[in-house]
């Protein structure tokens, strides 16, 4: 078995299965069983797929898969979009995608180590300066309420990091970001003796990045 026979799996809040890939054993072990959004998101992340496509991949029935495809839509989970004429069976045939970006592995690699570099100079800057973030704390009305300085450290956290995109200009917020996540990242589970992959090698693993 080679390194790169590793199965494919959507992390959503909870682990869920794929269509196809991990026995239904895996998905006992793994995570509770997913709901009906998990595994469209899950399905739709390597590529577009029709109705019918994904009422088959899931064993259901196309009314019932359609009505599935219609909530998504209407949450804006995910996006109708074009597909090249010589990929349908049928003119009228409608694909479905996944409405916010997928981050493969190579792009990952890219990204990430662009942003540890960043990350290193905020941690630089952040330990300078973390003394100054304390005494400011405990002057204040909380810390005398018996509040700690955890506590309000998200309210902290959320007022460095809109300051700082004001600063830097041209960054979207955030905050802004949909309810269902910001991306999806492809990552690489690495124990493999656990998933039965006997059936599709080589597929990668999604999990949501969250804002």
């Amino acid at each position: 078995m080679t390194t790169d026979a590793r199965p494919k799996e959507l992390t959503w809040v909870k682990r869920v299965r794929v269509p196809g890939v991990a026995s239904s054993d895996t998905v006992r072990r793994l995570a509770p069983v997913p709901t009906p959004r998990e595994r469209l998101v899950a399905a739709l992340a390597d590529r577009p797929r029709t109705v019918a496509q994904l009422a088959q991949a899931f064993g259901l029935s196309q009314p019932t898969m359609l009505e599935q495809v219609r909530r998504a839509l209407r949450d804006g989970l995910i996006a109708e979009v074009e597909v090249a004429e010589g990929e349908k069976r049928f003119p009228a045939e409608r694909y479905y995608a996944t409405a916010v970006p997928v981050v493969r592995q190579p792009d990952r690699d890219l990204l990430e180590t662009a942003c540890r570099g960043l990350a290193e100079d905020v941690a630089t800057a952040l330990a300078k300066n973390w003394g100054d973030l304390h005494a400011a704390f405990e002057l204040t009305h909380l810390a005398r309420e018996g509040w700690t300085f955890d506590d309000l450290w998200p309210y902290l956290h959320e007022t460095m990091s809109r300051r700082v995109l004001e600063r830097v200009g041209g960054v979207e917020d955030a905050r802004r970001a949909p309810p269902h996540g910001l991306a999806w990242v492809e990552d690489m589970v690495d124990d493999i003796d656990e998933f039965d992959i006997s059936a599709n090698a080589g597929s990668p693993h999604i999990e949501e990045a969250m804002a």
